[in-house]
């Protein structure tokens, strides 16, 4: 079975070359991980808070300044035993240079991928020195701009069309210019023979509400193996299994339910938000264990219901969910700080609830911001629970139980944005990538292009 070691402390970080934030060579240590620039220099009063009157503009420097975070983190015999060692960032802000022991894994342009690099033949048994060099992405920005050409848009400077990083930061109506840096999700080391490397499971129900439950597993390496699956309901027994038959790293089967056995998931007002549980085992054909894995589920028809109007020209637009029309009446998600690794999962959940206080059902995520963190659409599905809601200033216990339907943007926002090769990649790797992660969500209901891009561009008649 996989090994994970997280790689999250004894960070410390630094301004290279020494300037406003330290002396040349000097390290300064950090509070948190993961974590960034402006947030540990904030906590030690060394830049002034960017949220007073002007101060915004005192600390401008950071987004122009060559960054570094290092750390040492002991590996064992038995991890380095495993045939395959890889080093894994969920997110690094923005662009970055990777280095292991003094060897050059990568460099990263793009903060909304993971990246997963094999380091076992650069590691040792005992302490290994991870180095982060965080380039300026906005000086990165503004030569690929120089190059490709300037596009048009609304909001913060141009040259961020160019990079692929959170476009809030550049300055919004809503926002100040805060250039963050840093590695801004966890860092780990995973060790393993096989893993799985993609699990898909997508529920189709149909009119008649009856579903069928597609299960497609793809290992790490094309090798013969077995896995067993089990469909749970919520109180966690099992309702179905079955088993899968792994040729060159991929099988799949599926489960089949007539309408009415299985319960369905609802948005908020309209019924319970039912999560069902999916656990895979994989094990090898002698019977080892390989990997597992469980994904929380919801069975649901939803479908965008575009209808031709009577007497006029155009299409109907809204949402339908198992055969009932949803009034959907919500918000639009900004960021919840303009620094990321402030947030808490108890602010996700307080703020989430907020919605459902005021008897909203449906959120949009937008393309300004980032693709949020898992604990917000694991919220917005429905997870039953239970906090101290001190983040509202109230004494009182809520129940999370949100079934909050979601607008997802991808991150493209009030711009005309390039097509030149090297950019399209790092789109199709971070669509490819997102879309994964979030696609066995109950409550994502529809993923829309970008933020006002086509007024952009019907404005200015591009």
């Amino acid at each position: 079975m996989p090994s994970i070691l997280p790689i999250n402390k004894n960070w410390s970080f630094t301004q290279v070359g020494g300037g406003e934030a330290n002396a040349d060579g000097e390290w300064i240590p950090a509070s948190q991980f993961p974590t960034s620039t402006h947030a540990e220099l904030l906590k030690l009063k060394k830049i002034p808070d960017p949220f007073v009157g002007l101060h915004e503009w005192d600390v401008q420097w950071l987004g122009e300044a060559v960054w570094a975070f290092k750390t040492t983190f002991d590996v064992t015999e038995r991890e380095l035993a495993e045939p395959n060692v890889d080093l894994v960032f969920e997110g690094l802000d923005t662009n970055a240079i990777v280095e292991l022991n003094g060897q050059k894994l990568a460099e990263t342009n793009n903060m909304f991928v993971s990246y997963r690099l094999p380091a076992k033949e650069h590691l040792k048994v005992g302490p290994n020195d991870l180095l982060l060099t965080f380039p300026s992405s906005y000086l990165i920005g503004k030569e690929l701009e120089a190059t490709h050409g300037k596009g048009a848009l609304w909001n913060g400077d141009s040259s961020r069309l160019h990079v692929r990083t959170a476009q809030y930061r550049y300055g919004w109506d809503w926002g100040p210019v805060l250039l963050t840096t840093g590695p801004w999700k966890p860092v780990y080391l995973e060790a393993y023979s096989v893993r799985i490397d993609d699990l898909r499971i997508s529920t189709k129900v149909d009119e008649s509400l009856a579903a069928v439950i597609d299960i497609t597993i793809a290992l790490s390496s094309e090798v013969s193996a077995k896995a067993s699956v089990v469909l749970k309901d919520a109180s966690g027994k099992a309702l179905k299994t079955a088993d899968i038959s792994i040729s060159n790293g991929k099988g799949s089967s599926s489960f089949e339910a007539k309408a009415g056995e299985l319960e369905l998931w609802w948005p908020v007002g309209y019924g319970k938000q039912v999560l069902h549980t999916v656990d895979v085992q994989v094990a090898d054909e002698g019977g080892k264990a390989l990997d597992s894995k469980t994904q929380k589920i919801g069975i649901r028809r939803l479908r965008i219901v575009q209808d031709p109007l009577e007497g006029e020209e155009g299409l109907t637009f809204l949402f339908e969910v198992n055969n009932v029309r949803i009034f959907c009446g919500g918000s639009n998600w900004i960021p919840a700080d303009s620094f990321l690794t402030n947030i808490s999962d108890d602010r996700y959940r307080a703020w989430l609830q907020l919605m459902v206080d005021g008897n909203q059902n449906m959120i949009r995520v937008w393309g300004g911001g980032i693709y949020e963190p898992d604990i917000f659409y694991d919220l917005c599905d429905g997870m039953g629970t239970i906090l101290d809601a001190i983040e509202i200033k109230t004494n009182a216990y809520f129940s999370v139980e949100l079934g909050l339907l979601v607008w997802q943007d991808s991150m493209f926002g009030c711009g005309q944005y390039p097509a030149y090769d090297d950019y399209i990649k790092r789109v199709e790797v971070e669509t490819e990538q997102n879309v994964k992660r979030l696609r066995h969500h109950p409550s994502l209901a529809i993923w829309a292009g970008n933020n006002e891009d086509y007024q952009v561009a019907e404005q200015l008649n591009l």
